[in-house]
């Protein structure tokens, strides 16, 4: 049986002074403990994908700092952006794992084994919520159909369910019954990982496990009508695709160094 192992990191909220806290957190001493962790850690990866807000101020200096910290695995980077991000700039510093041009949408593809991994661009400029349109679920059923995959795993920043909660609701995805329609029909999709959300989240919808995963940095509580955060450690997914399905697991860190100011 092979195997191919999938680091997952989500919602990184770095600044250009690395010394910036984003409510009392410091958000890049976090992702350079979370990539600490996994090194000392001892596994390994054929694939990291990042799902987004790789900064939070979207500048330049911001995306080249996670580059140096990522860098590791700057070989087997796969990227999405998320809402705080700008799709020029991050292209301009990851251009050489991110095809395309400017403000063109940022995809990707790459086949491990039986499964097929795509991912979905869900950034909607000047917006904390997120979109998908036709043209994305039209781009990923053409992707599916050129391939020999038996199984798809997604992923892409704004989760595509409503989760219960009020405030990470109402900033959540436009389109989603697009992808909802899709997975309804399309058995093979079997995993869809996400973030923006700061959290463990899981569902079932069709044949697809619906999953969101902890920051490197600020963690969100989804309980109340606004924006909460809690004092809990940062963390990351591990995925394992085999021949016949996947295992995956949220590892955190064992500590929580820092807490959120809330106000």
């Amino acid at each position: 049986m092979t195997t191919t192992r999938i680091l997952q990191l989500t919602d990184l909220h770095v600044f250009k002074d690395p010394a910036t806290r984003l409510k009392g957190i410091p958000t890049f001493e976090l992702l350079n403990d979370v990539v600490e962790f996994i090194r000392s850690s001892g596994e390994t990866f054929d694939y990291v994908v990042v799902t987004g807000d790789h900064t939070h101020d979207e500048l330049p200096e911001s995306y080249s700092a996670v580059r140096s910290v990522l860098n590791p695995w700057i070989d087997r980077l796969f990227q999405v952006p998320g809402n705080h991000d700008d799709r020029a700039v991050l292209r301009s510093v990851f251009g050489d794992r991110i095809a395309g041009e400017g403000d063109d949408r940022v995809n990707f593809s790459f086949q491990a084994g039986p499964w097929l991994c795509l991912g979905l661009d869900t950034h909607l400029p000047g917006a904390v919520s997120g979109l998908i349109d036709a043209s994305q679920v039209d781009w990923a059923r053409r992707q599916l159909a050129d391939s020999d995959a038996q199984m798809v795993g997604l992923f892409f920043h704004h989760p595509p369910v409503d989760l219960g909660s009020p405030w990470i609701d109402a900033i959540g995805l436009t389109g989603k019954e697009l992808l909802q329609s899709w997975f309804a029909e399309e058995p093979r999709v079997r995993l869809v990982c996400c973030g923006h959300v700061h959290h463990e989240f899981r569902t079932m919808l069709g044949h697809a496990e619906i999953m969101t995963t902890p920051s490197t940095g600020i963690q969100f509580s989804p309980v109340g009508n606004a924006p909460t955060f809690v004092a809990s450690p940062p963390g990351y997914r591990v995925i394992e695709l085999h021949d016949t399905g996947y295992t995956t697991r949220v590892v955190c860190l064992p500590d929580v160094r820092f807490s959120p100011v809330l106000n």
